[in-house]
């Protein structure tokens, strides 16, 4: 793949030991040293300068009508020498050996003040770590960590003085799942020993908070992550997309508080990982910068030349846009003119798209595979059962939104462009046609460029039929490694509207490209069908009474005994029988719950979720209740289990009547969810005595 580079660099080869002919390739320079360059040490070192650009390395295979084909690819460290920083890129050609020494250029720049490079290597973590492997501090990356390091006295000890507030919100909204908490701010727990000279943080982040730390609590952490590294894997990470900002810290974080993610920041640029996870980014600061950076002082930190530098934050993104932020590191802070940084990544966090397994060409939606024997299957319409690990579990659901289909022709690697059409039952099919981007990485630089577009662009048979085909790029290492099996985004309404859901069938068929024409390579190609319902559970709540009252909206019920039976007639439904579950949910005052069951013979479930074995393929909701009339109402006589609805010490509260629902249904990341439908406001009081 190529090797992203930014700002001012002289290229030059520094040898060559391949029987094959070389040579590189610049692109997106911004002084027009954009050009194809011989692979032998006479050539002209080439200054390069541009805000993104790419070194690709290519080799001609010897032999008659043999092609230049694209080199493997890997960056060096860079390192001082002589006034400049130096890094070589080395490169294996298609021969015999793999020694990286085909073809080896060296790049240079000039070792200012002003000048900033980062370099290091980009790896995934799985397993018991607790907390990231590649920080010196103890660093927190997701909602499932804290919950399970909460576990841990030393950690709460920690925490509790650090991140309150974050303590606070898990407790506040600990009856909902992990994922509907929000994105997480990584959480950074200061050490009891001096992290290494170039990673220094403890002196300028949470000083005031982690004096209240006690000196034991500190050993037990370091006890801790020291058990914990024993479980911990790590994966080096190739094409990974890495977006850098320059942060700057808010006044309570430069008072001695926490960090917290909430300051000001800069974009300072992309850059991607070689194929063994190393990479390299370059930025610049002018004196503003450094002026700007005189706000930023944090309270008892280090001299004010360490202090100047910037501070880092790196971002892992599926694509270039604001919304694509797959992860965020935690901070790196006073950032030297050279410094590198190793990252670690929460593996699951990545979503790097499926391996292709062969068996079939389509291989997952998603994250839920399609293939045989990973425990996932569909049902005659396209109702989809997920057990599988790696993906969103359910059972009989519905496809919903964008739906990410991936597919790969491994045992036709000649497939060169594909094509993907669909049907209705009993209907004619279409051909997709929704565009597909990918970032492509020599135009990195330039995010408009037309050779992001993977397709569809109009191709023609060789029969001389015009069809609409995308680039197979599943194999082209000068594509963003994530995601790059992936062969179309599919808007699932256009192909099953709210009107008219039902199943969908795909068809995916690959061909290659023969005299300009594409032919048909036998057997690359798959069918797979999909039941799609956008709709979502709806939910009303048509009164709520009391003894036989009913007085609507600002209702006030005095209660005859503690325990009178309150009456609610609700409704929960999915017109297409995709609900999963529907609840009724009291709470009194500032959120207090109230338990409440139906006592009255025959008593109504308030609480009801999908069974296959009871329901089939159908669950609508209340419909599955007892005695729903006709438009799927059904009525519940509510009791407090207390025995009262109030506390004996409070004659009046406010209560709130909640309607709670939840749909069955996927896109392959996760599942359609839900949450409270509607809301009825009562108040109650005792009797006057």
């Amino acid at each position: 793949m190529a090797i992203t580079m930014q700002g001012n660099w002289t290229v030059q080869v520094k040898s060559k030991a391949a029987a094959f002919a070389q040579r590189f390739i610049i692109q997106g320079s911004s002084n027009g040293k954009d050009g194809v360059y011989d692979g032998v040490t006479s050539t002209a070192p080439v200054q390069v300068d541009g805000a993104q650009w790419t070194i690709q390395i290519q080799h001609k295979p010897s032999g008659k009508g043999a092609n230049w084909q694209p080199s493997a690819m890997r960056l060096g460290t860079p390192a001082r020498s002589g006034g400049q920083i130096m890094m070589d890129v080395f490169s294996n050609d298609s021969g015999g050996d793999s020694d990286y020494n085909d073809l080896v250029l060296t790049c240079g720049m000039a070792d200012t003040a002003s000048e900033y490079v980062v370099y290091g290597k980009v790896r995934s973590y799985h397993g018991l770590c607790g907390f990231n492997p590649c920080f010196p501090w103890l660093v927190i990356d997701t909602w499932p960590q804290l919950k399970a390091l909460l576990n841990y006295q030393a950690v709460k000890a920690a925490l509790s003085e650090l991140y309150p507030e974050r303590l606070q919100r898990l407790e506040k909204y600990r009856h909902l799942p992990l994922e509907e908490l929000g994105p997480f701010t990584p959480m950074m727990l200061p050490t009891a020993v001096s992290p290494q000279t170039s990673l220094t943080l403890r002196p300028e982040l949470a000083s005031v908070a982690a004096a209240n730390i006690r000196s034991e609590v500190y050993v037990d952490l370091g006890k801790l992550r020291d058990r914990l590294k024993l479980y911990c894997s790590v994966k080096d990470q190739a094409g990974l997309l890495l977006r850098f900002q320059e942060y700057d810290r808010t006044a309570a974080e430069l008072a001695g508080g926490p960090y917290t993610g909430e300051g000001d920041r800069e974009m300072l640029g992309l850059t991607v990982t070689d194929e063994v996870g190393n990479y390299i980014f370059r930025f610049s600061r002018d004196l503003g910068d450094y002026v700007d950076e005189l706000d930023d002082q944090v309270v008892g930190g280090p001299d004010l030349a360490t202090q100047l530098q910037p501070d880092l934050l790196v971002q892992v993104m599926s694509g270039p846009g604001e919304t694509d932020v797959l992860f965020e590191t935690g901070l790196h802070a006073n950032i030297p003119n050279l410094r590198r940084i190793n990252l670690c990544i929460p593996e699951h966090l990545l979503n790097t798209g499926p391996a292709c397994q062969g068996g079939r060409a389509i291989q997952s939606i998603g994250n839920i595979w399609t293939i045989s024997g990973v425990g996932n299957t569909f049902d005659g319409d396209g109702r989809i059962t997920a057990t599988n690990v790696n993906g969103p579990k359910i059972t009989k659901g519905a496809w919903y939104g964008e739906l990410d289909m991936f597919a790969c022709f491994l045992a036709h690697p000649e497939v060169t462009h594909y094509t993907i059409r669909y049907w209705r039952p009993g209907g004619d099919p279409n051909y997709v046609q929704e565009e597909l981007k990918h970032i492509f990485i020599p135009q990195i630089g330039n995010p408009t460029s037309p050779q992001h577009k993977v397709g569809p662009f109009p191709e023609t048979l060789s029969n001389g039929t015009g069809v609409p085909a995308y680039k197979n790029i599943e194999s082209d290492s000068q594509w963003i490694a994530t995601h790059r099996l992936r062969k179309a985004q599919l808007t699932s309404s256009l192909y099953a509207p709210n009107s008219n859901p039902g199943t969908v069938y795909f068809r995916i068929e690959g061909f290659k490209e023969v005299g300009g024409k594409l032919v048909k390579v036998i057997g690359a190609d798959d069918t797979i069908r999909l039941y799609i319902d956008n709709r979502r559970i709806e939910g009303d709540i048509a009164s709520v009474s009391l003894g036989g009252n009913a007085p609507g909206e600002c209702a006030l019920f005095e209660l005859p005994t503690p325990n009178a039976p309150i009456t609610l007639r609700f409704r929960a439904d999915h017109p297409g029988g995709f609900a999963d579950a529907y609840s009724v949910q009291v709470y009194r005052g500032s959120g207090t719950p109230v338990p409440v069951s139906d006592l009255t013979p025959p008593a109504q479930p308030l609480n009801l979720s999908y069974n296959e074995t009871v329901h089939g393929s159908a669950f609508f909701g209340t419909f599955n209740g007892v005695a729903p009339d006709g438009a799927n109402y059904v009525e519940a006589e509510l009791q407090p289990d207390s025995g009262a609805w109030l506390p004996e010490d409070k004659p009046f509260c406010a209560f709130a009547f909640e309607i709670h629902g939840s749909t069955r249904a996927t896109n392959g990341y996760g599942l359609a969810g839900g949450g409270r439908l509607d809301l009825e406001l009562v108040g109650i009081q005792m009797p006057s005595p």
